[in-house]
């Protein structure tokens, strides 16, 4: 065979391969087309498929989320008043203590030191208080003695003033009781003057008497001196009146010479009986003032008094001691609840700085969660709701702060539980659904995926025969993952839950 004859017949083999090849890629991409637009006219068969809610359900459906954190209903952070070195810790992390147990002690050499002087300032101001006490009593006694003296020194000026008169001036007059007592001697001018002061002491004498009777310490006795030294005092001027007539007396007269020497000294005797009798008064009127006014001075410095020295001495003595017993329970901590030690942050030989936390201290079986809620979930709680903790762990509504927290700006949730899966520290999720009943008859709210924004309003969409129609609203305020609808559907009417990527007028399915 020639080499044409040969190449002839190679052509014809290759041209049959290539016509079945291209036969081969022209039936797949038959089949492949015809398969994608088969799925092209069953998708094109098929509707949107959307859920629809109303706003009652709605409202039904929701549930208030929060976050809280658990403390114990009473807690106590132990801190340091004052900076010292830690010389005894007595108690243990986790340990059961009761009100008043000692947490740690400070150094207080000191403090201890100052409380031993401050009672012994004490003591002996009391010592002295109570001899002070005995100086009053003293005192007392010596007044007593200086009334018992001016009352008798009372007596006596009667008793001399009144046997005078009696016994001595009355002699020289013929009727010393009558209405013209009747001088016997020549009055020298004062005959008037005499016979007036007898008739005066006809009344002067029983009047004195009768004090004299009824006079006794509890009596006003600086006012009875005076009258006896009053009276004293004009016995004695009666007594110088008749002394001078009697030295100027002739013998021819009633008496002799000798008898009127006689009287003259009788009368110079009575005259000094009678000073001595005034001094005797100004005496015990002198004596019964200084008893009173020792009596005042030792209440002044003794006890008891209104403004006594001796108990202000013990009081500044009493403020001193407490003041150091005070310093001294600076340096020892105490707890002041009962309940675990849940933290303790010393170790004996530490210095503290004053106000360093030490310990904390708490009744982990009784627990609260506290939580802040905004002005837009006040309506949705109350006091005595039950919330859940944690999904599982029931809790109760105890307070709700009556105004808004000045720092986080919502109001404070106090919720109480007893639940052993939560502890002291830990932080929890509070939910709480909402019923329809809580929200107010007049408010409708949708989720904010019910709703397309536009500038000024928004559309939400409703399915009127298997179409898709959007209805305009108007809307209010934001709360949370939903808003307010103002105008434009009812608490019934029934809206698509989620319109992104919707438009109006396309044919959807009502999901189940």
């Amino acid at each position: 065979m020639s080499i044409l004859e040969k190449t002839k017949l190679w052509l014809g083999k290759k041209s049959v391969k290539g016509a079945i090849f291209v036969i081969i890629i022209a039936l797949v991409i038959i089949v492949f087309t015809a398969g994608e637009d088969e799925t092209i006219d069953e998708e094109a068969a098929q509707n949107t498929v959307v859920s629809v809610i109303t706003p009652t359900e709605f409202v039904g459906e929701q549930s208030l989320s929060l976050i809280g954190n658990v403390r114990a209903f009473s807690e106590v952070r132990v801190t340091s008043e004052k900076a010292g070195r830690v010389v005894n810790v007595n108690v243990s992390l986790g340990q059961q203590v009761g009100a008043g147990t000692v947490i740690a002690s400070l150094e207080n050499a000191a403090e201890r030191a100052s409380v031993l002087q401050s009672e012994g300032v004490y003591d002996a101001a009391v010592a002295a208080s109570a001899q002070s006490g005995v100086g009053i009593d003293e005192a007392q006694t010596s007044l007593l003695n200086a009334q018992k003296s001016v009352v008798s020194s009372f007596k006596s000026a009667y008793n001399t003033v009144n046997g005078t008169i009696i016994n001595s001036v009355d002699i020289f007059f013929s009727n010393p009781n009558g209405s013209i007592p009747g001088l016997r001697l020549d009055g020298r001018g004062f005959t008037s003057e005499l016979n007036a002061e007898r008739i005066a002491y006809q009344t002067i004498l029983p009047a004195w008497q009768a004090r004299n009777n009824t006079i006794s310490t509890k009596s006003d006795l600086i006012a009875e001196l005076e009258y006896a030294s009053q009276i004293t005092q004009r016995t004695i001027d009666i007594i110088d009146t008749f002394s001078v007539i009697l030295n100027t007396q002739g013998s021819s007269g009633r008496y002799s010479d000798s008898e009127l020497i006689a009287f003259s000294n009788t009368f110079t005797g009575l005259r000094s009986t009678l000073i001595g009798v005034q001094s005797n008064i100004d005496n015990a009127e002198t004596a019964l003032t200084a008893a009173a006014d020792a009596v005042r001075r030792s209440q002044l410095a003794g006890a008891g008094g209104a403004n006594s020295a001796a108990d202000a001495q013990i009081k500044q003595a009493l403020g001193s001691l407490r003041s150091a017993q005070a310093n001294l329970s600076k340096t020892i901590l105490r707890t002041p609840i009962s309940g675990t030690v849940n933290s303790l942050s010393i170790r004996t030989g530490d210095f503290i700085n004053s106000f360093a936390e030490v310990a904390v201290v708490a009744n982990n079986n009784a627990l609260e969660v506290i939580t802040f809620i905004s002005d837009t979930q006040r309506s949705y709680i109350a006091e005595g709701d039950v919330v859940m903790i944690e999904g599982s762990i029931e809790g109760t509504v105890t307070q709700i702060a009556p105004a808004v927290d000045a720092v986080t700006g919502k109001t404070e949730v106090r919720i109480a539980t007893q639940d052993a899966n939560i502890r002291n520290g830990d932080t929890v999720r509070i939910t709480k659904k909402i019923d329809a009943t809580q929200s107010e008859t007049t408010e409708i709210q949708v989720p904010l995926t019910a709703v397309q924004f536009d500038r000024d309003s928004g559309l939400v969409y409703v399915v009127q025969d298997n179409v898709l129609v959007a209805k305009p609203v108007v809307l209010g305020n934001v709360r949370g993952g939903s808003i307010e609808i103002l105008e434009g559907i009812t608490a019934t009417d029934a809206f698509v839950v989620d319109v992104r990527g919707l438009v109006a007028g396309t044919a959807v399915d009502i999901k189940e």
